[in-house]
């Protein structure tokens, strides 16, 4: 039986039950933190998807970015009754002992965004980060295509790396160089770890830019690198906008509404947004298909793909391209922020 056929039974055997089904589903939620967008955003439509099944929602406490916290909340969400449990998890290690509470009381466990370290996860649901780097390359080379040194084969790209340490950054990275190298072996990729920070790739950029004063693209693990990068290449003035024959291509995945406005107003070429309005539906879809007797099923998907991993099986979901043609699309969650 495939996934869209388990998916349909699972349906089936929800609607047979009625809301008995639904009122069996009791989710226990906690996000990261809610000190920006993007978590807040999360929590929003999570709360939507699992109110549209039908499913109850126990609880969704902040632990404010801290591990301790969060896994004291995921343990009281248990204890109030909560027989699924969703989290974001702070500390893929850390939160290791609420993975293995859970699985001692018989909950099932989603993590959402990243998974953790150890226990048995029911299923992660996270962006395929190796696909969001790829797609950056590819944009990468069309645009350097229309750049002199393409003919040359004389083109320099800076590649700004998230942390290495972490699953999105090291996916990114790989995704980036693998795709970019097998589009363009003839581009010169310059790899510098930021950490995540801005601070690191400003200096980073500075430093290449010394060196490569004619480089001719800068891709950038994520979004917040964007404005430290900007100022840098204005400083050595090749801070020419988008469009323009001296601008230096950037190229950036999160799609923040940040990042989405530095697009309009030409200071960024295009961004990867992360699929996070389907993060919530997904987990909610997910969660109907387990509690109504379906398996997840390995392989590709429409949306994305399927993937054993030591913990569980992980459902990539496909990010989307952003440029200045489609920045303004209700379907990005940044612009949904507000709505």
């Amino acid at each position: 039986m495939n996934y869209f056929t388990t998916t349909a039974l699972a349906g089936a055997i929800g609607l047979a039950a009625g809301t008995a089904f639904a009122e069996d589903v009791r989710v226990g939620f906690t996000p990261k933190f809610l000190k920006d967008d993007f978590q807040t955003l999360m929590l929003d439509l999570s709360k939507a998807a699992f109110e549209a099944k039908g499913f109850e929602l126990v609880g969704a406490p902040d632990p404010n970015g801290d591990i301790a916290a969060q896994v004291d909340a995921l343990q009281n969400l248990i204890a109030n009754g909560a027989n699924v449990v969703v989290f974001a998890p702070i500390d893929a290690a850390g939160i290791v002992p609420a993975v293995k509470r859970a699985n001692d009381a018989g909950a099932l466990v989603f993590s959402i965004d990243d998974s953790p370290a150890g226990g048995n996860v029911t299923a992660t649901v996270r962006a395929d980060n190796v696909n969001a780097g790829a797609q950056g390359a590819e944009e990468m080379a069309r645009r350097l295509q229309s750049d002199a040194c393409w003919t040359a084969k004389a083109c320099t790209v800076l590649e700004l790396q998230g942390g290495l340490t972490t699953p999105n950054g090291l996916d990114r990275s790989n995704g980036f160089a693998d795709k970019l190298a097998e589009l363009a072996p003839d581009v010169t990729i310059i790899q510098r770890p930021t950490e995540w920070t801005a601070d690191m790739a400003a200096d980073a950029t500075q430093n290449v830019l010394t060196q490569n004063p004619d480089l001719d693209g800068v891709f950038m693990a994520s979004e917040l690198m964007a404005t430290a990068v900007n100022a840098q290449l204005a400083r050595a003035g090749r801070g020419a906008p988008v469009g323009d024959p001296e601008s230096v291509i950037r190229i950036a995945i999160d799609g923040t509404p940040q990042g989405l406005q530095l697009i309009r107003e030409g200071a960024l070429d295009a961004t990867v947004s992360q699929p996070l309005s389907a993060y919530a539906t997904k987990t909610a879809e997910l969660i109907e298909l387990v509690m109504g007797g379906g398996t997840i099923e390995l392989g590709p998907k429409d949306d994305g793909r399927v993937i054993e991993t030591p913990v569980g099986p992980q459902y990539q979901l496909n990010a989307t391209l952003v440029t200045s043609e489609n920045v303004d699309s209700d379907d990005l969650w940044a612009n949904k922020i507000g709505m």
